[in-house]
C-alpha cells in the first residue's frame, strides 16, 4: 500500500531520519490544542484518510473523546476498541485511560513468525494505544505489517529496507510529530519521538530509545549513560513525557538511572517491593543455559503535569509459546517465548 499524505484538517509529519527541525518546531506542537483544532481533529466522524506512515489506510473513523482508531473490516470490534478508552468517574472528576506498550522483540531469526505472531497476539489482547517496539528487524516489520491488529495504528517509520535493527513508535491516537534524534556518541543510537493529541485539548510526547548494550568485553556503561542523560535532556524541555524500552541499565555498572526534578521510574513508583527483572535467566525457560542475569533492563519514565497520572503497570510476554521448542548451543530443548525480554504495559489517566 502506498504513503498518505497528511491532511490538512490534521497537519502531521512522516518520521525521517534527516529531519533538521529544532526543539522549536515541537513546542509549537506543544501548546494547547484551540477548542476549533480539537473540534477539527476530533469531532468530526468523516475522518476516513488517517496518516500511516508506509501504509494509506481506508477505513471508517472511530472517534472517542478525542481519541480515533483506524478499523479494518478485519480488525476488531468497535466495542472492544473502545475499551483502550475507557473513560471512568471517580469521586473527583472523569478520566480516561491511556495505555502504552514496550517491548523488544528481539531482533533474532529464530522461530521469528511464531515469535512474532505471539507478540501480535499480546497487542490485540491488551489493546495498547501507543506501542514502544526495539530492536525491529526489515523482517519483524514485514510480519507485524501483514498483521490484522497493524492497520489500528500510525506508525512511525515507512521503509525499514536496509536498516539495522531499529526502534519504533506506533500510536492510535492523533500524531502530530514523529522525529529522531541520533544521539551524539552513536550513528546506530537515536531517541524516537512522537507528539500526540490525546483529546480534550492535551498533547503528550512519547519517546523511545534502546541504550547501547553490554558485550562481553565491555559494559560500555559510560556511553550507555550518557545517552540516557542526552535523552533526557531533550525530554525535559517538554511537559507530559513518557520515556520507554530497553534501557540495557545495570546499577551496578551505571548507577542509578539519571531522573532528575519531576521525573518518575513508573515500575519504582508503582511495584515498590518487586524487582521488575524483564530480563531474566532464571524465570524465563527459554534462556536456560546462559550466563545469569537478572536485571530491570527495560523500564519507563515519566514527567507528568496535574493533566495526567499514573494508574499501573505490568510485565507481560512471561509464558512459552504452546507447543513450540527449540535447541539452544549446548543442545537444550527448551520452550519459546516471545522474545527474550519481557514486555512491559504502563497505564497512565488523563483527567477531564
Amino acid at each position: 500500500m502506498g504513503n498518505a499524505e497528511s491532511s490538512s484538517e490534521t497537519p502531521r509529519r512522516k518520521y525521517d531520519d534527516d529531519d533538521d527541525d529544532d526543539d522549536d518546531n515541537i513546542r509549537r506542537w506543544l501548546r494547547r490544542p484551540t477548542k476549533k483544532e480539537n473540534d477539527e481533529g476530533e469531532s468530526s466522524t468523516q475522518f476516513s484518510t488517517v496518516l500511516k506512515v508506509g501504509a494509506a489506510v481506508a477505513a471508517g473513523g472511530l472517534l472517542t473523546l478525542g481519541a480515533y482508531s483506524t478499523l479494518s473490516s478485519s480488525s476488531p470490534s468497535p466495542s472492544a476498541e473502545l475499551e483502550a478508552h475507557e473513560v471512568k468517574r471517580n469521586k473527583y472528576n472523569y478520566e480516561r485511560k491511556i495505555k502504552i506498550m514496550s517491548y523488544n522483540v528481539w531482533s533474532s531469526g529464530m522461530e521469528v513468525e511464531k515469535r512474532m505472531e505471539a507478540i501480535g497476539n499480546l497487542v490485540k489482547q491488551y489493546s495498547p494505544d501507543i506501542i514502544f517496539f526495539q530492536e525491529v528487524t526489515p523482517n519483524i516489520y514485514k510480519l507485524f505489517e501483514r498483521s490484522t491488529w497493524w492497520q489500528l495504528y500510525n506508525t512511525s517509520v515507512s521503509s525499514p529496507d536496509g536498516r539495522k535493527p531499529f526502534c519504533m513508535l506506533l500510536s492510535k491516537l492523533r500524531v502530530e510529530m514523529f522525529k529522531s534524534i541520533t544521539f551524539s556518541n552513536s550513528m546506530e543510537k537515536e531517541l524516537c519521538l512522537g507528539v500526540i493529541n490525546v483529546g480534550l485539548y492535551k498533547r503528550l510526547i512519547v519517546a523511545t530509545s534502546h541504550l547501547k548494550c553490554q558485550t562481553n568485553e565491555m559494559t560500555n556503561s559510560e556511553e550507555r549513560v550518557s545517552q540516557a542523560k542526552e535523552a533526557l535532556r531533550n525530554l525535559q524541555q517538554f511537559p507530559n513525557v513518557i520515556f520507554g524500552g530497553d534501557m540495557n541499565w545495570d546499577e551496578e555498572e551505571d548507577g542509578v538511572f539519571p531522573l532528575q526534578g519531576s521525573w518518575t521510574d513508573a515500575w519504582a513508583e508503582l511495584r515498590t517491593r518487586e524487582p521488575g527483572w524483564t530480563f531474566d535467566t532464571e524465570s524465563n525457560e527459554m534462556l536456560k543455559g546462559r550466563k545469569p542475569l537478572q536485571k530491570r533492563l527495560d523500564r519507563f519514565s515519566c514527567k507528568l503535569e496535574e493533566d495526567f497520572r499514573m494508574m499501573n503497570i505490568e510485565m507481560i510476554g512471561k509464558e512459552a509459546i504452546p507447543d513450540l521448542t527449540y535447541c539452544n548451543e549446548k543442545g537444550m530443548e527448551l520452550p519459546v517465548l516471545p522474545s527474550d525480554h519481557y514486555g512491559l504495559i504502563f497505564t497512565i489517566s488523563s483527567n477531564v
